[in-house]
């Protein structure tokens, strides 16, 4: 059916110049100063990267002023609009830029401070000026702006100077910045970009820190996705358990590069597993081993951020299509964190060099489930075989503390008998071992206790009496007063067992504690490792 129009007038689109203030919301100090550092790397990209890019970022808390500063090459005289001109960019469809929306450095401008200069000289043209004022944007809806031609600054260079901020900063958010920076250009830091800060460089931050237990190494693909018919994007996904967690700042989960820019971190959310009690579960202090990195190349249209780059936009189809990954990843190593919670120490932390373990990406292409290493059995292996395992290297280097380590073990078993007096054994037991733990560690460590100085006759004497032993040990080894004072009385107790009338009683609580007292002292004298206490 042909319907017919009549046209009655013609109306005008521009938008309002109020517009940008609804535009800047969502802004605050970071996002405007990291969309300013944005712009200056994509010119820089679009140039080719050819030399070092240099980008100075001056913030002042006692002035309250803001200046951003970079070589990136300048802005043409012809292309000046640019910088006002919502919606229009410079940034070719088909480079691999941070910049797309071609508002990003006008809202930042606009959303940071009331006045703002931006200079630029393109080349050996003319340096030219535009200023942006809350008079410009309130006053009317022209989109007309003066271009001033100023003194000549530095070939290459644009120079943007804001003032009376809209959001005060002290010296604490500075730093602050400082290490966001560090963290969300990383990448370009290593890769031919300085960035400085109040005239100190900003130094690269990385979290590919990971932890490579054998059999449970990190995982890693690289792959292609098609989020629409003509695009593709390079996906690179790594997990793993980590070396450096921080239990205050809770720096697991989720990160994700676009572009080599992070856009977001420690993500946490139902969108990559978490919340989910079939997936990774609430987040919690045992799970905190886990980290999965994403990093995604390819047009800017394509990826999942959004406008402000400062969040993962997750309804994105770039972000759906490797999502069921993410979450597969993040499930299984947040379980393993979990599993290990009681010795990451001897699991974890002492595989600090590895190579990760390719995933297969058939799997992924065929939209499969990857195979993942089973999570290790929730019973703990006997006390024996766990001492004997976490002091492998001990053991190879002083074997003396075989019987030790073997006569630690024996405490579970003894104290897994239907014994009515197995704590009076274990008493036993504990103390013995005390006290050839400190006639091993001044028989083995010759060179604190010279053989000559410490021949059988030495040896026989001092042990008549504990404490000549202990002075000896202590002149070369700090044990705190509450560890021998423990000691001390627990010998007490044996001697009471051995030449009194009467017999003491000893409980569970009395065992408990004397063996955490004789490992401290192991761990001491020979560097031995015992689990974590319940």
């Amino acid at each position: 059916m042909v319907t017919h129009k009549t046209e009655l007038e013609v109306i005008d689109g521009t938008p309002e110049k109020r517009s940008f203030l609804s535009l800047i919301s969502d802004y605050n100090l970071k996002i405007g100063i990291f969309e300013l550092v944005d712009n200056a790397i994509d010119f820089w990209t679009r140039g080719g990267a050819a030399t070092k890019l240099h980008i100075d970022i001056v913030l002042d808390p006692d002035r309250q002023v803001l200046l951003v500063r970079d070589d990136a090459g300048g802005v043409q005289r012809k292309d000046v609009r640019l910088l006002i001109s919502p919606g229009a960019t410079g940034n070719p469809a088909d480079l691999d830029v941070i910049g797309i929306f071609g508002v990003g450095g006008k809202r930042a401008a606009v959303a940071l401070g009331e006045r703002v200069e931006i200079k630029t000289r393109f080349k050996k043209e003319k340096s030219l000026q535009i200023d942006l004022t809350s008079d410009w944007l309130l006053e009317s809806d022209e989109w007309t702006l003066p271009v001033y031609e100023v003194p000549d600054l530095t070939p290459g260079t644009t120079l943007v100077d804001v003032s009376k901020l809209r959001q005060p900063f002290n010296d604490e958010d500075v730093k602050l910045i400082r290490t966001d920076l560090g963290e969300t250009y990383d990448w370009f830091i290593r890769n031919n970009c300085e960035i400085g800060l109040n005239g100190t460089p900003v130094l690269p931050i990385s979290f590919d820190k990971w932890a490579y237990p054998p059999g449970f190494e990190p995982q890693e693909a690289t792959f292609e996705i098609q989020p629409t018919a003509t695009g593709t994007l390079k996906v690179h996904i790594e997990g793993g358990l980590i070396l450096d967690r921080n239990p205050d700042e809770e720096n697991y989960g989720v990160y994700v590069y676009c572009n080599n820019r992070l856009i977001v971190k420690e993500l946490r959310t139902r969108d990559v597993g978490y919340l989910i009690t079939s997936e990774a579960g609430v987040p919690h202090p045992d799970a905190s081993l886990c980290r999965v990195i994403v990093r995604l190349q390819g047009v800017p249209e394509l990826m999942p951020w959004n406008s402000s780059k400062s969040d993962i936009n997750a309804s994105r189809p770039a972000f759906s299509q490797i999502r069921p990954l993410i979450i597969q990843l993040v499930k299984h190593f947040t379980k393993l964190s979990r599993r290990w919670k009681n010795d990451w120490e001897g699991q974890v932390f002492a595989y600090t060099t590895g190579t990760p373990h390719a995933i297969d990406i058939t799997q992924i292409e065929a939209g499969r489930k990857i195979t993942l290493p089973n999570i290790p059995r929730t019973r703990n292996p006997a006390l024996m075989t766990d001492l004997k395992e976490r002091n492998k290297k001990v053991l190879n280097d002083q074997p003396w503390t075989l019987g030790i380590i073997e006569a630690m073990g024996m405490l579970e078993i003894v104290q897994k008998q239907k014994l009515d007096t197995k704590n009076r054994i274990a008493l036993i037991l504990l103390d013995s071992n005390f006290e050839i733990a400190l006639k091993e560690f001044i028989v083995h460590r010759t060179d604190l206790f010279p053989p000559h100085a410490y021949n059988d006759a030495k040896i026989l004497q001092i042990f008549a009496r504990r404490n000549l032993v202990i002075n000896e040990v202590k002149a070369h080894v700090t044990l705190s007063a509450t560890l021998l004072g423990k000691a001390q009385h627990y010998y007490g107790l044996r001697n009471k067992l051995i030449h009194e009338r009467a017999t003491v009683g000893i409980t569970d609580a009395m065992i408990t504690d004397y063996r955490r007292t004789v490992e401290l002292v192991l761990k001491k004298l020979f560097k031995l490792r015992f689990p974590k206490p319940d």
